[in-house]
């Protein structure tokens, strides 16, 4: 999803996630962790640059 405009190739990308979800080996849990890691990192870097 980050990577949307960087992706050449969506069922390339998209290709892993799914093998392992088949296999019961994926879990999102830990994907949207590091998404809303990330944007309270870009808040918090937007808050200090605001002053």
């Amino acid at each position: 999803m980050q990577r949307g405009e960087e992706v050449k190739s969506a069922s390339g990308y998209l290709r892993v996630p799914t093998t392992k979800a088949r296999a019961g080996e994926f879990s999102l849990g830990p994907v949207l962790m590091a998404l809303l890691r990330g944007k309270a990192a870009k808040a918090a870097r937007e808050r200090r640059q605001a002053g």
